[in-house]
């Protein structure tokens, strides 16, 4: 009986032995992986021979971190070159007008200019000043957005009386280009919940998108779908390719590649982060050369 004890101790420590030099060769195997592949900054994966399940357990969890670590790296990479070309292109937009700006100032101090030509260079400051306000406001709207810094104060909307209200005010401006917009709205749309000062923002920014690119067609309507009251701005656009089209919304995305000033790509920006932050949604469809930008926005669920 002694013998058969000693010989089950034996075999128990042989096994408990061959055991643990298994994990431990698994081990090292383990962290010598891990080195070469934080040396190596390698996508690779840890791999194991061990049949054991605390060792498959471990490396599962290895692996899982080094893919959150492969995911971190690679958006850290894409925000730092997001980071990159937007100041860049910060830098290039305000340039633009501080440039004329400044041109425009030295032209003014030549004393053979009459008084008409120089008031005429004092009026062009003013207007490059002014839009120079505009850009750093949108600057600074656009980084409250992002960081959820903006303040809504949300209420009962009657979203065709606004547009109507906006459409009125850009009358000369639909005129001066000669424009005809097809205006198609439903009198009797249901109230939304939304904040006024946004939503007058948001069909301005859209109204004078339409303008700025629709040289003849420019069609607004307002209607309800199912549970939305639906808003759609379309104008011809003709140089805008399907590409494009998938990054109107991008902050500082413009199809002007040359950024002459023409636009610096923040109003869309400034107008998506709007709509969503007020719960509704929007998007843009390129069909046959119109581009139509449509917002959905929820009907106010009455509770009485």
């Amino acid at each position: 009986m002694q013998i058969l004890v000693i010989v089950l101790l034996i075999v128990s420590s042989g096994i408990f032995a061959i055991h643990y030099f298994l994990l431990r060769k698994e081990s090292k195997n383990i962290a010598s992986q891990l080195y070469e592949i934080n040396r190596n900054r390698t996508n690779s994966k840890i791999k194991i021979s061990s049949t054991d399940s605390g060792i498959g357990e471990l490396a599962l969890e290895i692996n899982k971190m080094l893919e959150e670590k492969r995911k971190s790296e690679i958006d850290h990479k894409r925000m730092d070159i997001e980071l990159r070309q937007a100041i860049a292109n910060m830098s290039h937009d305000l340039r633009t007008p501080l440039t004329s700006i400044m041109g425009y100032i030295q032209l003014m101090e030549d004393d053979s200019l009459s008084s008409e030509e120089k008031k005429e260079y004092v009026n062009i400051v003013k207007k490059r000043a002014e839009a120079l306000q505009i850009l750093i406001s949108s600057f600074y709207d656009l980084s409250r957005l992002e960081a959820k810094e903006y303040k809504f104060e949300l209420s009962s909307l009657n979203l065709a009386n606004m547009l109507y209200d906006l459409m009125a005010s850009f009358y000369k401006d639909f005129s001066n280009k000669k424009i005809e917009p097809n205006i198609d709205v439903d009198e009797k749309v249901p109230l939304v919940i939304a904040d006024e000062n946004a939503v007058r923002r948001i069909f301005s920014n859209l109204i004078q998108n339409a303008l700025k690119y629709g040289n003849d067609f420019v069609s607004i309507s307002l209607k309800k779908y199912k549970d939305y009251v639906v808003t759609t701005f379309t104008n011809d656009a003709p140089d805008l390719s399907e590409e494009d089209s998938k990054h109107l919304f991008e902050r500082f995305f413009t199809v002007d590649r040359t950024r002459t000033g023409a636009s610096t790509g923040l109003g869309l920006a400034i107008t998506k982060e709007l709509v969503e932050q007020m719960g509704h949604t929007i998007s843009a469809e390129l069909n046959s050369g119109k581009l139509s930008i449509t917002i959905k926005w929820r009907i106010k669920i009455n509770t009485q």
